[in-house]
């Protein structure tokens, strides 16, 4: 039985990525007709749908863990483990690709709260509609870095590469990060790093 991300997976793909015409609050229907989830419709959806399950099983699919019997060497030892695993990389090529639809809202209006709203200075999904109007150009290239990162997954868990999945864990994280930091983590003044002369002086105070 699929499971429901590959299900989901599958109806995205056929309509977002071969030239389908989903309407963004319209329903897909499925081989059976009952109906699916909504396709994304913002930049948060997206990400609550499609990205972050994505990019968490993927870095949990290979590693290391340890047990009451030492260190163990985690990756995909089946056939249907490393499918699974294309699986997540296929949702985030997909939600990398959605990211980059211009105009894509950022919640469903643009004093939605977005995730982590309560930590103080959280950008707004105002103010983070501003920066991407701003340069959209820049937005749309940090979605293409994180569409590159889960091409190297997809690849490397279609040839069962678990180094590349590693490695491309590592891309994909990094992509994550530079993009919250430019347009959604709390922006505060740069700290004062002392040069030489006032950290010796600091020092020789204490």
């Amino acid at each position: 039985m699929k499971s429901q991300w590959s299900t989901l997976c599958t109806l995205w793909i056929a309509g977002l990525l071969c030239g389908g015409t989903l309407a963004l609050a319209g329903i897909a229907q499925n081989s059976n007709n009952a109906p699916a989830k909504p396709v994304p419709a913002s930049i948060q959806q997206t990400m609550d749908l499609l990205i972050d399950p994505a990019a968490d099983s993927l870095w949990e699919s290979v590693g290391t863990e340890e047990t009451a019997h030492g260190t163990r060497e985690k990756q995909p030892r089946t056939e249907a483990e490393w499918k699974k695993v294309a699986e997540h990389a296929q949702a985030l090529v997909l939600g990398a690709r959605r990211l980059q639809t211009p105009g894509l809202p950022v919640g469903a209006n643009g004093h939605s709260k977005l995730a982590d709203a309560d930590t103080p200075g959280t950008r707004t999904a105002a103010q983070i509609r501003t920066d991407i109007d701003a340069n959209p150009a820049k937005f749309r290239a940090a979605a293409i870095r994180l569409e590159e990162a889960a091409n190297h997954a997809l690849t490397a868990s279609r040839t069962h590469n678990a180094a590349g999945v590693l490695t491309a864990g590592a891309e994909l994280d990094a992509a994550c990060e530079a993009c919250h930091a430019a347009y959604w983590y709390p922006r505060t003044p740069p700290q004062h790093l002392p040069s030489p002369s006032e950290f010796a002086a600091q020092s020789t105070r204490h």
